[in-house]
């Protein structure tokens, strides 16, 4: 579970959120929704712990983010990152990441870039991908780890059709496992409709379940 209690953010003269208060059940596919600018990828990144509210807590399956934990456990995450090694492979890049944790290795790396359809690329530098080459590895990175939370900020821009498809997939395995979170900001209707359990909106200060 999810847990938002009291939490207050602004950056410079800005407040972001003020008071806030939810909760996110395991097992939940929640879309975050909300006009640019404001605050659906701080929100994730706060509940993640690359962000730190001004007061407030925020814990995660019992785990105090900031206080029990400096991160999120056991999360698949993709914010605006990671910013990948451009004169390393794809597969160079996965296996850096992945010593962190030493959760994975060789083989389940190889297994992850042939799901989103890199095996071709993963020894080519990341500096000759495109930006849905990027965008695969990154979601990739995500779910490499197979974690129980996933949280992931417009996980569909500048994927093409087929990139798109090999993203629903990986939803669609988080949504029939009652043990898994799925978390993600979204614009399109269609994906929120298609996968959402629930729908998160943010919107001056707060965030609120649609009915």
């Amino acid at each position: 579970m999810i847990r938002l209690e009291h939490v207050a953010k602004a950056y410079k003269n800005t407040v972001i959120f003020r008071d806030l208060s939810l909760e996110i059940p395991t097992g939940a596919s929640v879309a975050v929704t909300g006009y640019n600018g404001s605050g659906k990828s701080v929100l994730l990144k706060l509940i993640t712990g690359f962000s730190r509210p001004d007061s407030g807590t925020i814990t995660v399956d019992g785990n105090v983010i900031g206080k029990d934990v400096d991160f999120i456990q056991n999360a698949g995450v993709f914010i605006n990152a990671p910013q990948f090694m451009n004169s390393a492979t794809g597969y160079e890049n996965l296996m850096m990441l992945a010593e962190i944790n030493r959760k994975i290795g060789k083989e389940q790396i190889l297994q992850i870039l042939d799901r989103v359809k890199l095996t071709e690329a993963k020894d080519k530098k990341v500096r000759t991908y495109s930006q849905g080459m990027i965008q695969r590895l990154r979601i990739a990175q995500a779910v490499m780890e197979q974690p129980d939370i996933l949280i992931m900020d417009e996980p569909l821009n500048a994927l093409d059709r087929d990139g798109i498809d090999i993203a629903h997939s990986i939803f669609q395995e988080y949504i029939d496992d009652p043990s898994k979170t799925l978390l993600f900001a979204s614009h399109s209707a269609e994906e929120i409709q298609t996968f959402a359990t629930s729908v998160l909106h943010v919107e001056n200060g707060t965030a609120e379940f649609q009915k």
